[in-house]
């Protein structure tokens, strides 16, 4: 038996090889971490958890633990760090580059979400856009990060 995949492309078999694997959390580096948190929290409206030092960081680094539901970002901040390259700030050219590209909400209302965003001074990269057989878009967080969301009912 098998059942689509999470973009409806194909199919994937049913079986769970690696027992019960779920999305827990993602990590973004961020340069400043007390903006950061402002930035996730008025704009998509995590709630902090707790800020917590980074054991063993060359510099004395820190990690802010937001919430949204279940779901759990991790922003990192260390003294020094190197600011993102200006190709990776924008999608297309984001693919040049190895590695993680942006993380993804799901969202109901696409157009709503993105009408208060822009109210609030979200820095838009794509309006919404059909890619895939859904509307999405992205904007970048203070850090200059891509973040999407995608409309799923």
């Amino acid at each position: 038996m098998t059942n689509s995949d999470a973009h409806g492309r194909g199919e994937m078999p049913t079986s769970q090889p690696a027992g019960g694997l779920r999305p827990d959390h993602a990590g973004i580096s961020v340069g400043d971490l007390d903006a950061s948190i402002t930035w996730y929290r008025d704009m998509l409206g995590f709630e902090l958890i707790r800020v917590v030092d980074i054991p063993d960081a060359e510099e004395a680094g820190r990690v802010a633990l937001l919430r949204y539901g279940d779901f759990i970002l991790e922003l990192f901040s260390v003294p020094g760090a190197a600011s993102l390259p200006e190709e990776r700030r924008h999608p297309t050219t984001d693919l040049l580059t190895h590695g993680i590209k942006h993380v993804a909400y799901a969202v109901p209302d696409i157009a709503a979400l993105m009408e208060d965003l822009k109210a609030k001074g979200a820095d838009v990269v794509w309006d919404i856009a059909v890619h895939d057989g859904s509307l999405c878009a992205f904007v970048r967080d203070n850090s200059g990060n891509l973040v999407e969301f995608v409309e799923r009912p």
